[in-house]
């Protein structure tokens, strides 16, 4: 099958989603072209081939994080491009940003061929846009935002969903129930191993006797204020404890760390390479993953918890949307109120409890190896793919 999968953020950001999809569907005999925004390039569009698959890469004028799927530019060069290459079996949009639909709007009057839609955030309606911008943003551009994340939610012939929030606000928006796929971010345990949590400390400067915390956040740290504190309950009666983070805001995160009385119990690792990144999470004895019950993290799936797992360690986080869903079926972490003292105390039980520990993160790598497998989420999105070709037949 011949497939476009069509997404609004730069390259760079490919692998969380679309970029294993596309992969893994290529390493089943799939011919598939992935169309992103290109990282920094205004102009030409850059096509090429990598891991069996083929990338189109569309130019933006925006700069940096605005590159995402917003610039006119981007949507006209992605139509110039469709208008060319339509001779696809299916196409499978991340997301309807202008930059994603428009294009393929235009294409579809030309070739009628199955639509998938994927969903992987809740972003309007008190969602993620609440987090990430400012207030004055949110007043001028919300309904902007809202509008385009669930106008054109019916157009699709089969819908996937990262998560029940999003499945249930996709019913609700008139989406037939009968072709929505969950499908989540599965567990790359070929990437993540099981390797002692004092192996590869050295390299990140990290002691080997702290009793190590990581909180891994890529561009937003969600909740990090509750964790800052939960340690700060902590370090009282464990001074051994340390919170090791990576990801992007690096200097607002140790300022807060300062503010709150934490520094000398915290280490900021930064935006770790790729191909370090693996050997740093198992610096961890325990992985932290705090969710406050509001709409932004009921619908989510954090896409970290399949290297969490992999890396076979406990996860404390607390009952919100998914987490509350596998931590309650799945014996790999502990559950915490959403308070410092809550958060605090579900560590403690792990700190002081070291059978416990090896216990969970047993479960956890074993979890990762079978809910979490790539191939099972393959599987769905296969059928996904079956039951637009019937909606379109």
């Amino acid at each position: 099958m011949k497939i476009l999968m069509i997404y609004h953020h730069r390259a760079f950001r490919c692998h969380l989603r679309p970029g294993n999809l596309a992969e893994r569907l290529a390493a089943r005999g799939h011919e598939v072209t992935l169309m992103c925004v290109a990282d920094t390039r205004r102009f030409g569009i850059r096509e090429y081939d990598k891991n069996g698959v083929h990338w189109v890469e569309t130019p933006d004028l925006l700069p940096g994080k605005l590159r995402s799927g917003w610039d006119p530019w981007c949507a006209l060069n992605r139509w110039l491009w469709l208008r060319q290459h339509c001779d696809f079996d299916l196409v499978h949009a991340f997301e309807t940003r202008p930059a994603t639909i428009h294009p393929l709007q235009l294409m579809l009057r030309k070739k009628k061929i199955p639509l998938v839609i994927d969903w992987i955030d809740w972003w309007g309606r008190g969602g993620l846009i609440a987090e990430h911008r400012p207030r004055w943003y949110q007043i001028l551009f919300g309904g902007f935002e809202t509008f385009y994340e669930e106008h054109f939610r019916t157009m699709a012939d089969a819908t996937t969903v990262i998560c029940h929030a999003l499945e249930e606000r996709a019913v609700g928006l008139g989406v037939p129930a009968s072709t929505i796929s969950q499908i989540r971010i599965g567990s790359s345990t070929d990437v993540f191993s099981v390797t002692g949590p004092k192996t590869n400390r050295s390299e990140f400067g990290i002691s080997k006797q702290a009793f190590v915390l990581v909180f891994s956040a890529l561009d937003a740290a969600l909740d990090a204020e509750m964790v800052f504190k939960a340690v700060r309950v902590l370090k009282e009666r464990h001074p051994e404890v340390q919170l090791v983070m990576t990801g992007n805001q690096q200097d607002r995160l140790t300022s807060l760390a300062n503010q709150i009385g934490i520094s000398d119990h915290f280490t900021h690792l930064g935006l770790v390479p790729s191909e370090a990144f693996p050997r740093a999470l198992t610096c961890a004895d325990v992985f932290l993953l705090p969710l406050q019950d509001k709409v932004a993290n009921r619908g989510r799936w954090p896409c970290k918890v399949g290297d969490y797992l992999a890396c076979g360690r406990p996860v404390v986080s607390n009952p919100t949307g998914e987490m509350k869903i596998l931590l309650s079926e799945e014996n790999v972490g502990l559950l915490a109120d959403e308070t410092p003292e809550g958060f605090a105390g579900a560590i403690e039980n792990l700190i002081e409890n070291e059978p416990l520990r090896e216990q969970l993160g047993a479960e956890a790598r074993r979890v990762a190896e079978t809910r979490l497998n790539w191939d099972g989420m393959i599987d769905d999105l296969e059928q996904s793919y079956r039951v637009a070709f019937e909606a379109k037949e």
